[in-house]
C-alpha cells in the first residue's frame, strides 16, 4: 500500500488482523450508517474481496478504526474472522484529521455530517481554514458555510437534512435576528416547502415592517421598547386567486377553502 507524506512516497505493509481485536472509533463518523449500503458492500467483497485495506491504529494492546469502518461492518456481516489492514502509528490529532479527511470522501454525506467534519479538522486537527480547503478540494466558502451551518440547533439541521428546507432559504431566513419570528418563518417554512424566493419575500417584507415600526416618518430612531408588530403577509390562493395569509399556505399554494376543495374533489 502506497501512500504520500509529505513529500516521501511510503511503502505500508499490508497485515491481516482479527476482527475481535479492533475497536470501533467511540464517536462513529457517520451518523446513520444506512445497513442496505452495508449489504451491498458486503457482496461486493464477497464477490471480488477486499480492494482497500482498513486502516487502524495500534491502542492499548488492541486496535482502533481509523478509515474503514464501513468495510469492517461488511466484513462482520459475512461472519469474517478478520481483516486486511494497515497499521499506522498516529497521535489524536492525526487520527482526527485522517478520519475527517477519509469520510468526507463519502457519498451522500447530509450537510450536517459534513459540517461536522470541517468543524473537528479545524478544533480537534488544529487545521486553518484554509489548510482544511488544501486537504479536502473544497472551497472556502463551502467550508464556511457549512460551519455555520453546524451552529444551528438540531431541528433545524435536521430538517435541511431531510430536504424540508433548503440551505439556501435557511441563510435567508437568518436574517430574521428575532429568534421566536425565525422559528415562525422556519416552521412555516418546512411546512410549506418554500423556495429561495418565496423565503426572500418573506423576510423582506419583515424586515419592512421592523423598520417601520422601530422608525417615524420624520427619520427618528427607535421610539421606547415597543414590541415589533409584524404584519399579516399574503399570498395569492393558485386556485381560486383570492389573497390568504402564508401561514395557512400550503405548498401548492391554495387557501384554506379551496384545499378542501381539491381533497374531497
Amino acid at each position: 500500500m502506497v501512500f504520500f507524506g509529505g513529500d516521501l512516497m511510503v511503502l505500508e505493509k499490508i497485515e491481516v488482523i482479527k476482527l475481535d481485536q479492533i475497536d470501533r472509533p467511540v464517536r462513529v463518523a457517520r451518523e446513520s450508517i444506512d445497513p442496505e449500503k452495508i449489504r451491498e458492500l458486503a457482496e461486493s467483497i464477497r464477490e471480488v474481496g477486499l480492494l482497500e485495506p482498513v486502516l487502524l491504529r495500534p491502542s492499548n494492546g488492541r486496535f482502533e478504526m481509523v478509515a474503514g469502518d464501513r468495510r469492517y461492518l461488511a466484513h462482520k456481516l459475512l461472519g469474517l474472522k478478520d481483516i486486511k489492514a494497515i497499521v499506522r502509528k498516529l497521535d489524536d490529532r492525526e487520527t482526527v484529521i485522517v478520519r475527517g479527511i477519509e469520510n468526507l470522501q463519502r457519498e451522500n454525506l447530509t450537510p450536517s455530517e459534513e459540517g461536522a467534519f470541517y468543524v473537528a479538522l479545524k478544533e480537534e486537527g488544529g487545521l486553518s481554514t484554509r489548510e482544511v480547503c488544501r486537504r479536502t478540494g473544497k472551497t472556502e466558502k463551502t467550508v464556511a458555510r457549512l460551519i455555520w451551518f453546524s451552529k444551528f440547533p438540531e431541528d433545524v439541521r435536521r430538517a435541511v437534512d431531510r430536504k424540508e428546507v433548503s440551505l439556501n432559504v435557511l441563510e435567508i431566513l437568518a436574517e430574521v435576528e428575532d429568534s421566536e419570528m425565525f422559528k415562525y418563518f422556519f416552521d412555516m417554512a418546512v411546512g410549506s416547502g418554500i423556495s429561495s424566493t418565496v423565503g426572500r419575500l418573506w423576510v423582506d417584507d419583515y424586515l419592512k415592517t421592523k423598520a417601520g415600526t422601530f422608525y417615524t416618518e420624520g427619520g427618528g430612531g427607535p421610539s421606547g421598547n415597543a414590541p415589533v408588530e409584524v404584519k399579516p403577509v399574503f399570498l395569492t390562493c393558485e386556485v381560486c386567486f383570492n389573497p390568504c395569509e402564508i401561514g395557512k399556505i400550503r405548498s401548492v399554494m391554495v387557501c384554506p377553502d379551496c384545499n378542501k376543495k381539491v381533497r374531497h374533489g
